[in-house]
């Protein structure tokens, strides 16, 4: 399946845009699309010639929004390949990324060649490709997304969409976006988060996109009547697949262009969306507003993804919003989702707090050990996952190919780096990451446990565990802590408080109470690093 083969044309609402004040039927989006397709597709358009060629690859550099939907799917349905990459970066990061990916294009912002000496626009100039510089505008007056193509080093306009009459379908075109993309062909490349070396490229095509998008429609029962939230950036997999998969089951989607916790109930309130999906960071700052009374069960269920949800903030969430929180699992080189518990009353495995459940769809996880061989119910090992909606493999890495990629009974197996075991009914439970895990003095221990148990004190707001150098044990244990509004906690009380809680030797060592926690563009928090954020690399 191709991403154009999913989305249907009709005069249902697919899109709303708060801070556009839009509220766009599939038939407009899908007349904005095309017209957004002529950037490859109009004979004197620079393009024209260069499509012919190759798949051409163009990062994006673009708030959620319209904007950026209309050019994802515009440039995946003409068989190109995009890279939406986090506006926020600095011009190093924009450079690196430009060069690594040989890009043909980037899309910008109306009025970014004003500002040439911009993080984004200097960097454009500095690729060694020459990428053209591509800003895009909603034009009211025709209800379309207009483009103005620019020369990579003089910044010089080599056509803009406004001169031409508006390229719009036909009657004829049918009841699905139009595009000329095939199942195999890349449709996106995402940057893993790089935090041991360089970033690695992930290639994922149309096939292991909608493969995932179906995994997501089925796991929770997707109408066209559900309405989807959409708050996680759309530069990333999580993002991207919930929005996708809404559109693909004819529901509608809201779309700020950025999260705002003092928007997100007046939102509630005005678009009745049905669901949403996000981070923990964002459940929990969340519940840190209080929910109007006439919007609790509103919501059909709550999603929750991409790292751990500790087992209070699961019950605090249902509490609040009065409707189901169910879990799940996924990473880029998934297309997303690998695993979910249910939604209640479908699937035979009812959801647990503290597991992601079980595997959707056509995925399939095993859990190995270090010799590639299939571990039992309730041993740990390594995750590993096969299915139609994993990538091939990194881009230019054979070593990392290598390492991450085996074969077993015929399938091939992506090693996730993830620890984790099935319980006695078949849900995953996640033991974090290989590298993440603390050895002290032999012993190994879970930082997500301690998460987990650290979480529960009421008056914990979020935390993360983390091993730090240690010269008698090698490694120790360090906890970072914020405490919830209105209450104080201090490293003493906290750790009285959890001597009967864990094993002595699980006890952190050093507490940090603090205002905030440092957190990805996304909200993940990353452990391997908190050692340096407090200090203590250089105290051993």
């Amino acid at each position: 399946m191709s991403l154009q083969s999913l989305i249907q044309v009709s005069g249902k609402t697919a899109l709303i845009v708060p801070e556009s004040n839009l509220e766009l039927s599939y038939s407009q989006l899908n007349n904005i699309v095309y017209h957004l397709q002529s950037i490859f597709t109009n004979p004197i358009s620079p393009f024209s010639d260069k499509g012919s060629q190759k798949q051409l690859r163009i990062a994006t550099f673009l708030p959620n929004g319209l904007e950026l939907i209309a050019s994802f799917l515009a440039i995946t349905t003409a068989g190109n390949v995009i890279t939406p990459l986090n506006p926020k970066y600095t011009r190093s990061e924009f450079a690196g990324y430009l060069s690594d990916l040989e890009t043909d294009a980037v899309i910008v912002p109306r009025y970014s060649h004003l500002k040439p000496d911009s993080e984004v626009v200097s960097a454009a100039r500095a690729t060694p490709t020459k990428p053209f510089v591509i800003e895009i505008w909603y034009d009211t007056a025709r209800s379309l997304l207009q483009y103005e193509i620019f020369h990579a080093q003089t910044l010089a306009s080599m056509y803009n969409s406004v001169i031409d009459k508006s390229s719009l379908p036909s009657e004829e075109a049918g009841h699905h976006m139009p595009g000329v993309a095939g199942n195999s062909d890349i449709a996106m490349i995402l940057f893993t988060s790089g935090t041991t070396g360089k970033a690695k490229k992930v290639p994922l095509t149309h096939f292991n996109l909608t493969s995932s998008m179906m995994n997501i429609i089925k796991t929770y029962k997707l109408r066209n009547r559900d309405r989807n939230y959409v708050i996680m950036p759309l530069f990333h997999i999580h993002g991207l697949q919930v929005l996708l998969a809404s559109l693909a089951s004819q529901g509608s989607v809201v779309v700020p262009n950025h999260f705002s916790a003092s928007m997100f109930y007046p939102h509630l309130r005005e678009w009745n969306f049905t669901w949403y999906s996000a981070v923990p960071t964002i459940h929990i700052i969340l519940l840190n507003r209080r929910l109007p009374k006439e919007l609790k069960g509103q919501l059909r269920f709550i999603r929750s993804c991409s790292s751990s949800l500790p087992p209070a903030v699961f019950s605090e969430l249902e509490s609040s919003f009065g409707c189901p929180v169910v879990e799940a699992y996924g990473m880029t080189e998934a297309s997303h989702q690998v695993t979910s518990n249910n939604i209640p009353f479908h699937g035979k495995t009812s959801r647990k707090a503290g597991t992601v459940g079980i595997p959707q769809g056509t995925v399939e996880v095993i859990i190995i050990n270090e010799h590639e061989a299939i571990l039992n119910k309730c041993q740990v090992g390594q995750v590993a996952i096969s299915g139609p909606n994993v990538t091939s493999g990194y881009l230019q890495n054979e070593l990392a190919n290598k390492e991450s990629f085996f074969n077993f009974q015929g399938k091939r197996f992506f090693k996730t780096g993830d620890l984790g075991m099935f319980d006695n009914e078949g849900r995953l439970v996640l033991k974090g990451r290989i590298k993440e895990i603390i050895n002290k003095g032999g012993e190994k221990i879970s930082p997500v446990e301690i998460d987990s148990v650290v979480s529960s004190h009421e008056k914990v707001k979020e935390c993360v565990s983390f091993g730090y150098p240690d010269k008698k044990y090698g490694e120790n244990i360090g906890c970072g802590v914020v405490c919830k509004k209105g209450t104080s906690l201090t490293e003493t009380e906290l750790k009285a408080w959890l001597q009967d809680r864990l094993a002595s030797f699980k006890l952190p060592q050093k507490i940090y109470i603090v205002q905030e926690l440092p957190k990805s563009p996304t909200g993940k928090m990353n452990r391997r690093l908190m050692s340096q954020v407090f200090g203590l690399e250089a105290k051993v």
